[in-house]
């Protein structure tokens, strides 16, 4: 979704943030990780994602999950 791309790094920009990406894709390269046969990435998303606020070891974090892929965030306006 580019648009999702584009507004983070929009927001990126606004705010002075610095961003740090995980990538499933660069675990999947260096075998750590392997594709699912059904091809979703979702349960893939962990590993990188916690090995990355561990070694940063991050104050805050800010993520994002799609509306239709989990009914809770269905409820949510902006942040939760």
């Amino acid at each position: 979704f580019p648009e999702v791309l584009e507004y983070r790094d929009r927001a990126v920009a606004q705010h002075g943030l610095r961003l740090h990406v995980a990538s499933v894709q660069d675990y999947i390269d260096r075998g750590v990780l392997k594709e699912r046969p059904d091809g979703t990435r979702n349960p893939l998303q962990t590993l990188p994602l916690t090995e990355r606020i561990q070694a940063e070891k991050f104050d805050a974090v800010f993520g994002g999950g799609r509306r239709d892929e989990e009914k809770a965030r269905a409820k949510e306006r902006v942040f939760s």
